[in-house]
């Protein structure tokens, strides 16, 4: 069923050329307000924004709130509200399919669908006590969500319960779920949890205080906590904790990390509101203010890390705070009363939060998300709670489709795609060179390649076979009817597109040469979809190098995953290209960022500035890849994901152009 869901890798690729993401706003000074939209009462929740760019928030007039952002009051609607039975602290959590998750006082969680001007409730679940946590949703789908009664509670997607773990008092910590499936949280007990998927206890650290914030979780598994009992843990995703920090008074908000791994946390209790950089090894970066000045109000809202480094977050000061990476203020901007929501840095170009003055505010931002470990609240904009990075072992899924979009040209700039075969047996792949397609409507690319000439070579480098028009092909009508099986979109007949179906052995590997008939160049699109055979045999890897250019002319490569979560490594190379394989003209600094639809996940621009940067030698070196340069530009992911089709992107950092080379693996 996953074909007729997923399989239109070639349509997400296609439209690449549109900007990713929501569109941004028109240019303010930055952290000035935009607009605000006055509810009936306080606003603690943190909002959520969903791929199409709508707001979910929830306030204490007991309302869930849809709203259409837009750069101006006038220009900025309400969707819809929806009315539940207490107030809504909790934060929405907007699932992979678009539902709407959030908690409310009255003890139940609700699953909504928005329907454009009005919310449908799919669902409720009665917990028996009320929610403030806010809920995380794992690769399967299961939600999970803390309550008054002291339970964490796993729900099945359509609202059934699947388990119940007891902890030993209130649960208001929002669950995390970590990329092997295991769901961290804390309780009012002193304790954070690690369970597993099935509801079985991995480990619990007890701290001194109790722990009302969510935890932060790195790439490289480690465990970041705050308690009440004025510190922040450092915890190895065994339960072994690394060390503590001591800070001033008690802490409440969640932790967040920068790209570099700094944590950041602000404190909230009487005495001083400070907001704290800690660095990776446990000690102290800064505070601000500084020791000796005087103190802000408590800090309850959690941080939110821009992709520029400013760190951004409320106050009891009636104020939203921007700091600079080293600690001096950026911009301070005052609201009407405590901002105790956490902040949403929006791709739009907005920051978004709540206040206790009844308002949500939206606010200009000069940066964009940052997308690395745990930048802001939940992780990105849809708080959904689940790290992506790093690996599950075992993982059950497998790639379906592989595809790369890029500039096809003749001699060194021909585009070439690489698969490797794994397991046993032989499978059927059906390979597609689209150009004069891609220029047709509803595409619209602009300057394909005219008439593609697509080849096909073993692993010894013998052609085993070539197409320039598939409509002229022997094969004409078995390609059309494995087009339809997999959920290809139709090419015309005829058309000078070009595609092979073709039987071939595993393991092996298969390069594909696409270049212009006899000497055109442009933009194509090749796709390779395994259509059957075997059923030990799999596709494993997809690599292609090309020319990377500018706007619509960045290399695109798509996968489609099926069967389960599936643990992938993706690569942009381009200075390894020319220092271990002689390559000229490389892009020197290569971008690498990863999307589902318009919303992007994750992305990385040095491989070694990662804290799993040892995580991605390692699995390197074991899915067969070379290595890349130590202190390299090259940029690397390492990601589990859930059934779906995703696209990556390799850009040159500042808008540089030259050779790179994408990759995707899966891991076993």
């Amino acid at each position: 069923m996953w074909f007729s869901s997923f399989a239109r890798t070639g349509l997400l690729l296609a439209l690449a050329l549109a900007p990713i993401g929501v569109a941004r706003l028109i240019a303010q000074a930055d952290g000035s307000i935009r607009w605000s939209f006055t509810t009936g009462d306080f606003v603690l929740s943190s909002p959520a924004m969903a791929p199409d760019g709508t707001l979910y928030f929830g306030s204490r007039d007991k309302r869930i709130y849809a709203i259409k952002p837009g750069p101006t009051q006038a220009t900025t609607s309400l969707k819809w509200s929806f009315l539940t039975g207490d107030w809504v602290d909790s934060s929405p959590a907007v699932g992979p399919d678009g539902t709407i998750y959030v908690g409310s006082w009255d003890g139940k969680l609700y699953a909504l669908r928005d329907d454009g001007t009005r919310a449908t409730k799919l669902w409720e679940y009665a917990t028996g006590s009320f929610i403030v946590s806010s809920p995380a949703v794992g690769a399967d789908g299961t939600i999970y969500v803390g309550a008054g009664d002291s339970n964490l509670h796993a729900i099945q997607p359509g609202g059934t319960v699947k388990w119940t773990f007891p902890a030993g008092d209130w649960v208001d910590s929002s669950p995390v779920v970590g990329p092997d499936e295991t769901i961290y949280f804390g309780s009012w007990d002193g304790s954070v949890y690690a369970v597993d998927a099935n509801g079985v206890q991995k480990w619990k650290v007890t701290t001194e205080g109790g722990i009302v914030g969510a935890p932060a979780l790195a790439a490289d598994g480690t465990v970041y906590v705050a308690s009440r009992d004025r510190k922040v843990y450092a915890i190895t995703s065994s339960g072994v904790v690394l060390w503590t920090f001591q800070a001033g008074d008690t802490i409440e908000a969640s932790p967040v990390l920068a790209a570099d791994g700094t944590i950041y946390a602000g404190t909230s209790g009487t005495t001083e509101g400070r907001m704290y950089a800690i660095f990776p090894d446990g000690t102290e970066r800064w505070r601000f203010p500084r020791a000796g000045q005087a103190a802000l109000q408590p800090i309850l809202s959690t941080a939110a890390v821009r992709a520029d480094g400013l760190i951004v977050f409320g106050s009891s000061n009636n104020a939203v705070i921007a700091l600079r990476p080293d600690g001096t203020e950026a911009w301070r901007t005052a609201v009407g009363d405590w901002v105790d929501s956490s902040p949403l840095v929006a791709p739009d170009g907005s920051l978004y939060v709540g206040s206790y003055d009844r308002k949500l505010y939206a606010l200009a931002s000069a940066s964009e998300p940052l997308l690395t470990d745990w930048p802001q609240f939940k992780r990105d904009v849809t708080r959904t709670g689940r790290q992506l990075l790093g690996p599950r072992p075992g993982a059950p899924g497998r790639l379906a489709n592989l595809s790369v979009r890029s500039v096809a040209g003749q001699g060194g700039e021909t585009l070439i795609v690489g698969l490797l075969t794994a397991g046993a047996g032989q499978r059927q792949l059906l390979v597609r060179g689209v150009g004069p397609t891609l220029g047709q409507p509803p595409f619209n690319v602009p300057g394909v390649v005219a008439d593609p000439l697509l080849r096909m070579f073993g692993g010894n480098g013998a052609l085993l076979a070539e197409n320039d028009d598939w409509s002229a092909s022997a094969d004409t009508a078995l390609i059309a009817a494995a087009t339809t099986q997999v959920g290809a979109f139709p090419l015309p007949n005829p058309s000078k597109d070009a595609a092979l179906l073709r039987t071939v052995d595993v393991p092996g590997g298969y390069t594909h040469h696409l270049a212009g008939a006899p000497s055109g160049t442009g933009v194509a699109l090749v796709e390779a979809y395994d259509t059957g055979g075997a059923t030990g045999g799999r596709l494993t890897n997809v690599s292609a190098r090309s020319r990377v250019g500018v706007g619509g002319d960045v290399l695109i490569t798509g996968f489609v995953i099926t069967g389960g979560p599936l643990t992938v490594l993706i690569r942009g190379v381009g200075p390894t290209l020319e220092s271990s394989f002689g390559v000229t003209g490389v892009l020197a600094d290569p971008q690498l960022r990863l999307f589902r639809g318009t919303l992007a996940l994750a992305d990385n621009n040095d491989w070694t500035v990662s804290t799993h940067a040892p995580a991605l030698a390692a699995t390197a070196q074991a899915v067969g890849a070379f290595p890349l340069q130590a202190g390299g530009k090259d940029p690397a992911l390492l990601v589990t994901l859930p059934p779906g089709a995703y696209t990556a992107q390799v850009s040159g950092v500042g808008s540089t152009t030259g050779v790179a080379l994408v990759e995707v693996y899966a891991v076993p």
